[in-house]
Parts: structure tokens; C-alpha cells; sequence
């Protein structure tokens, strides 16, 4: 891997830090795109003193903020000629209904919106590697239990009756959908996949989510595998070549195809959260910031 450059989101924490830990084991330049750039800078000299990588940058990202989406975008792309794999890794969980600057429901602007208006940015850099860059979305078993309710994406709807999970679930359908309308739309230019990681042993539901969430998600963690075995698909969909032609395709924790939910290959629905995302991000996809 010493001549591929991998951005990873959320890469300071849990599966994003094993996933860079590995790959830079391997030699990758690596970019590590997170919320904190004081503990990003922490995770790069860590990766460093147990690798002997010293090919890791940082890159403050807080994809919440499209402003922050599209700063990060313009500072890799003025750094970097390429982009070989792109892992859309960052997840958020809440059990309170939060309001993003741009107006939609956190975990859906993080999880889903903000990775798509990075990886549109970043399509120059990726194009460079013409027919063997890789975008990766990170996804959950949890997609099956989701639905889309584009009425609920700027969380208005919702009110009192908002559900963590419900959104959560709904987030990471919204990864799948996205990855196989990426395909139909980049595939002779990109490969692009998604994952379950498995129930991995991080601290997801434990940032933002509200007590009772905490105590049982504290009750199951100990039967929970560990981020780096999580991190086994994120390594294998990057580094692998068993999976260079292969795209618009659902992974399990076990490096295996799997069928996504019966929505989740709904293609009209797909093109329709497409549509509905570009409109969202259009302004900053044009580079016309208000």
C-alpha cells in the first residue's frame, strides 16, 4: 500500500483509528479526517511510534457543518494530486433530537449527508485514480430495521416522539442506498462498497446517547469484539485485491456478500435520496457559500 493515499473519517476513535492503525501498518499515506484535531494529531503520533509511519497527515472535519465539509475538501485537494481510498467511516448516536447548523437531524448529517457531500467533493481526487480508487461506507446491520422518512431529515417532524435508533437506522440505510446509486451513477470510474462492522466494542453509544442507552449498551460491550477486529472489512475492501472489481456490494464483519434490506435495493429510492442530497448540498457543491 505504499503508494495509495487513504482518507479515513473519524479516525481518532474506535474502528476509523484500528482501520488506520492496520493500514498504516502496511505503508499507506494515510489522512486522518476528524472532529478534533488536537486528538487526530494525538492519533497520528501514536500510529507513528507503533507502525514507523510517518506518512500521516490530519485533517479537521466536523461533518455537521457543511462550511467544515467543504474546507476540509478544498485543504486535500490543494495538498493531495490523489485520492485511492476514501473510507467514510465517522458515525454519531443520539437519543436527543439535535439541529445541525445546516438544519437537518444530527445523525443523519453526520452518518449520511456530510459523507456524501465529502465524497462529491473529493471526486477529482478519486478520478485521478481512474478505474481503482475505492470509496468505502461504513453501514450496520441496523440498516434492515431502517426506512426512509424525507420528511424527518431536518428533524421537524419528529418533535417529541424522536427516536435514536430510528434515526440511527434510518442513517445508515441511507449509507447503502448511497453506495449502490454511486455505483450505478461512478462505477466505470470507482469501486464503491459498504459494511457491517459487526457489534464492535466502541464508544458510540456512550458520547451522546442518554442514560438508559448507555447502561445496556454498558451491559452488551463486554460481548462486543474489539474495534480492530471491527476494522477486518474496513482493511479488506481497501487493501484487498479479491475486491478490485467488485462494487455496489454489501460486506458482513466477515469479509462475506451479503443481500442489503428489500429498501435498501429500492433504485428508485436511491435516485431519489440522491436528488434530495444534491439539493441539500448544492450550494457547496458549486463552491457558493453563504
Amino acid at each position: 500500500m505504499e503508494d495509495k493515499t487513504i482518507l479515513i473519517t473519524g479516525a481518532n476513535d474506535g474502528i476509523g483509528r484500528a482501520t488506520a492503525e492496520r493500514l498504516a501498518a502496511r505503508g499507506a499515506h494515510l489522512v486522518l479526517a476528524c472532529r478534533d484535531e488536537v486528538k487526530a494529531q494525538q492519533t497520528a503520533q501514536a500510529i507513528t511510534s507503533k507502525t514507523g509511519n510517518h506518512r500521516i497527515d490530519t485533517l479537521p472535519l466536523d461533518l455537521s457543518s457543511f462550511r467544515s465539509v467543504r474546507a476540509a475538501a478544498d485543504e486535500f485537494l490543494a495538498e493531495h494530486p490523489k485520492l485511492d481510498v476514501l473510507i467514510n467511516n465517522a458515525g454519531v448516536y443520539t437519543d436527543t433530537l439535535e439541529i445541525t447548523e445546516d438544519g437537518y437531524e444530527l445523525q443523519f448529517a453526520v452518518n449520511y449527508l456530510g459523507h456524501f457531500l465529502l465524497t462529491m467533493l473529493l471526486l477529482p481526487a478519486l478520478r485521478c485514480c481512474r478505474n481503482c480508487s475505492r470509496v468505502i461506507n461504513v453501514s450496520s446491520a441496523l440498516h434492515f430495521k431502517g426506512g426512509l422518512d424525507f420528511s424527518s431529515f431536518d428533524g421537524k417532524a419528529a418533535g417529541k416522539s424522536y427516536s435514536g435508533t430510528k434515526a440511527y437506522a434510518q442513517s445508515k440505510l441511507s449509507n447503502v442506498l448511497f453506495t449502490m446509486e454511486l455505483d450505478r451513477r461512478f462505477g466505470q470510474e470507482l469501486t464503491t462498497n459498504c459494511l457491517h462492522p459487526g457489534l464492535v466494542g466502541t464508544r458510540l453509544a456512550n458520547k451522546k446517547a442518554g442514560a438508559l442507552t448507555s447502561t445496556v449498551w454498558s451491559m452488551y460491550k463486554p460481548f462486543a469484539i474489539k474495534p480492530n477486529k471491527g476494522a477486518d472489512t474496513s482493511v479488506y475492501l481497501a487493501a484487498s485485491p479479491e475486491v478490485k472489481d467488485v462494487s455496489g456490494r454489501y460486506f458482513d464483519e466477515n469479509q462475506c456478500l451479503q443481500k442489503p434490506s428489500s429498501i435498501a435495493r429500492n433504485e428508485q429510492l436511491a435516485r431519489r435520496l440522491w436528488e434530495y442530497s444534491e439539493q441539500a448540498v448544492a450550494n457547496f457543491l458549486k463552491g457558493e457559500e453563504e
